[in-house]
């Protein structure tokens, strides 16, 4: 008897210890919650979404969240999507978002931005670890991205990151306290909408590069990952990279990617290819020199939408219509 409440004591300690610093975690992370980049609602609202209330979802870079607009996507084709991407989120997040999205949602497509085969980093900077790590709820995929993204113990911050925030106690504000996960939602569907636009944005010329780059062993490591998880669950898995003005550099690795794609039977389209079909203006659609404004994400995912068939009008639309309505009001107030 002793022994078992002995047990029970330590389960209720760790219980009440996990509890706290849960709760510790949350109030002392930073949030970005408003604006453009506000990307704690945007994942956040993720997870608030009906579960199996999207027909396809997007993930990578900021190439993903800046190109993909979800509402245009619906008022062109009735598809309901989300965009699940992180700043230079790096493929091994990219397998972990999409095993969390798999939970909930049972998407016919999932899209991948291939900005990020172009980077050969074996771990990141805590910038672009935490920026994907944070916002994600603790669960065992947050736990298995965490130790592949940080040498030795530097991953248990990226699970715990209060042990990384703790001394930002005095910066806490009013909008740390009052913050509630359960309460976000992001009617733009975790596109980012840039207004400003660039005159400094330039189109190489890199048809005549043919040379393929080669990709580093973890990022062929989580490409066939990601294809096994897709074929497993049953979803299409489209590779893509959305326009960026690419230089022979990105080039090269993106030739490897489109012969990787062969190899497995994956339909990849390379969308620099389709500037003058999307209508796009260097001038006028881009916020700088490698991404898309709002004119231009507009343009891309129009053309984009030509790809596929109009949807059945799904029930209860009225939320979408009602996001839809409130984005051309906002353009009104910018226009």
């Amino acid at each position: 008897m002793k022994k078992l409440k002995a047990v029970s004591s330590v389960i209720l300690f760790l219980l009440i210890f996990t509890l706290l610093l849960d709760a510790c975690n949350e109030l002392f992370r930073r949030k970005t919650l408003n604006g453009a980049w506000n990307h704690t609602t945007k994942i956040a609202g993720f997870y608030n979404e009906p579960k199996d209330s999207f027909d396809m979802m997007f993930f990578g870079s900021s190439n993903t969240y800046c190109s993909f607009h979800p509402l245009v996507l619906w008022e062109e084709k009735n598809i309901r999507s989300y965009v699940f991407a992180t700043q230079q989120q790096p493929v091994w997040a990219t397998y972990a978002y999409m095993k969390e999205a798999l939970k909930t949602q049972k998407p016919d497509v999932m899209v991948l931005d291939v900005l990020m085969f172009s980077k050969h980093e074996e771990y990141y900077d805590d910038g672009v670890n935490y920026s994907f790590a944070d916002d994600l709820p603790l669960s065992w995929n947050k736990v298995e991205l965490a130790r592949v993204s940080a040498p030795g113990k530097d991953w248990v911050g990226l699970i715990f990151p209060f042990i990384k925030y703790h001394s930002r106690w005095n910066e806490l504000n009013e909008q740390d306290y009052a913050y509630e996960a359960d309460k976000q939602r992001d009617y733009l569907k975790g596109y980012v909408l840039l207004e400003q636009t660039t005159n400094e944005a330039v189109r190489p010329d890199v048809s005549d590069i043919t040379e393929a780059a080669e990709l580093s062993e973890k990022e062929l490591s989580y490409f066939h990952k990601i294809r096994t998880l897709c074929e497993e669950e049953g979803v299409k898995l489209l590779l893509v990279k959305t326009p960026c003005n690419p230089d022979a550099d990105l080039q090269k690795h993106l030739n490897s990617v489109a012969k990787l794609a062969e190899e497995h039977g994956l339909q990849y389209i390379d969308f620099n290819q389709y500037y003058n079909e999307i209508g796009l203006d260097l001038n006028t659609d881009f916020y700088d020199k490698t991404h898309l404004n709002y004119k231009g994400a507009e343009k891309f995912t129009r053309y984009f939408a030509t790809l596929f068939d109009k949807q059945e009008s799904p029930q209860n639309t009225a939320d979408w219509n009602k996001d839809l309505q409130q984005y051309h009001s906002y353009l009104a107030t910018i226009s």
